[in-house]
């Protein structure tokens, strides 16, 4: 999941309608328009016009990668059916959540078969759930219809991200996870570089009062924002250090991965795989936490030839 909200888009003119029009059947084009309109959004929300030739910040790395890393370890991983089973084979199955069915459209859900709380999600995207608290109330031709709009999206279309282009959109329902509470529980999102956690930031309440705290590697508050407000009263739960073991080992394939974990009942979970943090356009505050941070990450040896060029092949 990205977890950023896209700056607004420069407004559309004939000619420029013209172009992206003609840029659908030259891929050159099509490489150089998507290049300076991530350049214009990363600009946006950063407040610095970013170097993609030689980056330096997590974002401009970030931004790199969007144009240029074709690793199918990103698209295999992208997806949320398929992460399962990498993940599986990774660390074992005792870190996934129980799946409840798998579909190619909703109206093929036998929504009575499913549990009275479930996740209903799509696979190829982010910003696609749907918790269902009580199925008995809920209103299944609205949840139909939201999800038949979840298959018809595109993220590559419309944030650029290569390893969403060609996903099999899908629909996936998995147990609902309850903290001690009975709420949601948090989120873990482990940044890991090179098979080595150095950020770990907890998404508390994201479905009501968000929060974010931050955590370097040795599980030491820091001051690190992004977005939301920190929570001083939040505690890591004790299998936070077991978690970051785990997400060492599901990301250590890649010189940088997200990995979100969540910690439940004494157990840890498996939630997802993310390669494109905040799509680029995600600032830190303190600022330079975005050199700090980017430091972690050596791109791969390849990263001078291709940036060399705006003209990507697809």
């Amino acid at each position: 999941m990205s977890d950023t909200t896209h700056p607004a888009e420069p407004k559309s003119s004939p000619l420029r309608n013209v172009v992206r029009h003609a840029a659908q059947y030259v891929p050159a084009l099509d490489a150089i328009l998507r290049e300076r309109h991530l350049r214009y959004r990363m600009r946006a929300a950063l407040g610095y016009d970013p170097n993609l030739s030689q980056p330096a910040t997590f974002n401009e790395k970030l931004g790199w990668r969007i144009l240029h890393d074709r690793n199918p370890l990103l698209a295999l991983t992208t997806d949320k059916i398929n992460a399962r089973g990498y993940v599986a084979d990774r660390v074992g199955n005792d870190v996934l959540v129980p799946l409840l069915g798998i579909w190619s459209r909703a109206e093929d859900i036998e929504w009575e078969k499913l549990p009275n709380r479930f996740v209903l999600k799509g696979s190829h995207g982010w910003n696609m759930n749907l918790l269902v608290h009580d199925r008995t109330v809920l209103d299944i031709p609205t949840a139909v219809s939201q999800a038949n709009g979840w298959l018809r999206r595109n993220h590559y279309e419309t944030a650029g991200e290569w390893a969403y282009r060609d996903l099999t959109p899908r629909l996936l329902a998995e147990e609902m996870l309850l903290d001690a509470d009975g709420g949601i529980p948090a989120d873990l999102k482990f940044y890991v570089f090179h098979g080595r956690v150095r950020l770990l930031r907890v998404h508390i309440g994201r479905h009501g009062h968000h929060r974010a705290n931050s955590y370097n590697e040795r599980l030491e508050p820091w001051s690190v924002r992004q977005a939301h407000e920190p929570d001083p009263s939040y505690v890591l739960p004790p299998e936070t250090q077991d978690a970051l073991r785990l997400a060492e080992r599901i990301g250590e394939e890649f010189d940088f991965a997200r990995v979100d974990l969540y910690c439940v009942g004494g157990r840890v979970f498996f939630g997802e795989i993310t390669h494109y943090d905040g799509n680029a356009c995600s600032p830190f505050s303190p600022a330079g936490l975005d050199r700090v941070i980017g430091d972690y990450w050596t791109l791969p040896s390849s990263h001078r030839s291709a940036s060399s060029t705006a003209i990507v092949p697809r």
